[in-house]
C-alpha cells in the first residue's frame, strides 16, 4: 500500500508518497485507539534546501495535538547528528521540537509540532516586532552552548561553500568556464571578517522558513548542521535573510539589540568600533548568500528542483548593493555584476 498525501507549499509537486513500510511504521506508533480506522491525516510540508521530506500529521480527534514527520534518507542525511542535537539543545532548553519516536533504518522521525506559523509569515502579521525580537535573544541563549556534538565551523569548510558559488552557479548553471582564483583574493578578505570573531554555537541556517512562532513562541527545526562557528553568522542569516529583506535602518537596530547582551561572548565584539562590528556582520552575510546561491544553483540542476531558481536573482542584485559599501570587495563586486547581468539572460532559459 502507498499513501498518497497533499502537497502544500510545493507547487511543482501534484502529489508525494509514503511506501507501505514507511506508512506501516507510522500505524505502529502513532497514539491511535483504532489503527485501522487511520483517523491521522498526513499533509506534505515545504521543505528546503535537502533531501528531506516533511509531513504534519493531524489527527481527527482533538484529543491528540499534531505530530510532524520527517522522512530523511539515511545514506543522504547526517541522521545521528540531528538526534545527537536535539538531545544537545533540548538539555539546553532550546525551543527546538522533541523527538515522539524514531527509525534509523527508515530514516523517519515523528516530533512534536512547533506550529503552522513560520517567520516569513510572521513578518507580514502585527507580531512582526516580537517575532524579530525573539530570535534575536534566543542566539542569546544558543550561542553558548559547548558540546562534543557541536563540531568546529572550519575554514576549510567555509571555503568548499565559497566553492559551491562557482562550481554550481558560475560554471554550471552560467555556463562559464570560470578561473577560480579569479575569486580567491575576495575569497580571503571575507574568511578573514570570518575568522576574526568570537567563536560560539551557530544553527548555520537561521532565516525565517525554519523559525516558528505561534502564540508569542519561537520555534527552531532544521538544526541538524549546527557548528562552532563566528558569533555574527546566525544573526547575518537572520537579517540577511534569503527569502525576506529588512530596511538597513532595521538591520542596525538590531544589530545593537543583539549587542545589548551583556553574556561573556559578547564582550570581544563590544570592544571593536561600531563600523567594524557592521562590516564582520556584512561579510559573513556575503559569503552565506554565495553559498546559498549556489545552493540553489545545484538544487536546479543535480537535483531537479526548481523551487529555488526564483531567489538567485534578487539575491545577487542585493549582493551588489552591499558590495557597493566596500571597496575593499571591488573586485568581487565587478565579478558578481558580470555574473547578474548573465544571469538575468539564463533565467529566460530557466523559468522558475
Amino acid at each position: 500500500m502507498i499513501m498518497v498525501c497533499a502537497a502544500r507549499y510545493n507547487h511543482e509537486v501534484k502529489e508525494l508518497t509514503l511506501t507501505s513500510e514507511q506508512v506501516a511504521w507510522c500505524d505502529a506508533v502513532l497514539p491511535d485507539e483504532a489503527p485501522s480506522a487511520r483517523p491521522w491525516k498526513f499533509e506534505r510540508l515545504r521543505a528546503e534546501a535537502s533531501h528531506r521530506q516533511f509531513f504534519r500529521l493531524q489527527p481527527n480527534s482533538n484529543q491528540q495535538a499534531s505530530l510532524v514527520l520527517m522522512a530523511s534518507p539515511p545514506e543522504l542525511e547526517r541522521n545521528a547528528q540531528f538526534m545527537a542535537l536535539a538531545d544537545v539543545f533540548s538539555r539546553q532548553g532550546i525551543p527546538a521540537p522533541s523527538i515522539y519516536a524514531h527509525n534509523h533504518r527508515l530514516g523517519l522521525y515523528l516530533m512534536t509540532d512547533l506550529g503552522t506559523t513560520d517567520l516569513q509569515a510572521a513578518y507580514a502579521s502585527p507580531s512582526r516586532h516580537q517575532a524579530v525580537q525573539s530570535a534575536v535573544e534566543l542566539l542569546w541563549r544558543l550561542q553558548p552552548i559547548q558540546d562534543t556534538a557541536v563540531e568546529p565551523y572550519t575554514r576549510d569548510r567555509f571555503e568548499m561553500e565559497l566553492g559551491i558559488f562557482n562550481e554550481w552557479f558560475v560554471e554550471n548553471f552560467l555556463e562559464q568556464a570560470e578561473n577560480r582564483s579569479a575569486y580567491a583574493p575576495s575569497y580571503g578578505l571575507l574568511l578573514e571578517a570570518i575568522e576574526m570573531q568570537p567563536i560560539g554555537c551557530v544553527h548555520r541556517d537561521y532565516h525565517c522558513r525554519n523559525l516558528l512562532f505561534n502564540e508569542g513562541q519561537l520555534g527552531v527545526v532544521d538544526f541538524q548542521d549546527a557548528l562552532a562557528g563566528p558569533l555574527l553568522y546566525d544573526l547575518a542569516s537572520l537579517l540577511r535573510d534569503c527569502y525576506y529583506t529588512f530596511k538597513e535602518d532595521e538591520v542596525d537596530d538590531w544589530i545593537d539589540h543583539y549587542l545589548s547582551h551583556d553574556g561573556p561572548l559578547m564582550a570581544p565584539l563590544r570592544t571593536q568600533p561600531r563600523n567594524e562590528i557592521r562590516r564582520q556582520f556584512d561579510w559573513t552575510a556575503i559569503q552565506r548568500q554565495l553559498k546559498a546561491i549556489g545552493i540553489f544553483a545545484r538544487l536546479h540542476l543535480r537535483d531537479g528542483k526548481s523551487s529555488h531558481l526564483a531567489y538567485i536573482l534578487p539575491l545577487l542584485e542585493r549582493l551588489l548593493a552591499l558590495l557597493a559599501q566596500y571597496s575593499e570587495l571591488t573586485d568581487l563586486r565587478l565579478q558578481l555584476s558580470h555574473c547578474t547581468a548573465l544571469c538575468r539572460q539564463q533565467m529566460d532559459g530557466h523559468p522558475a
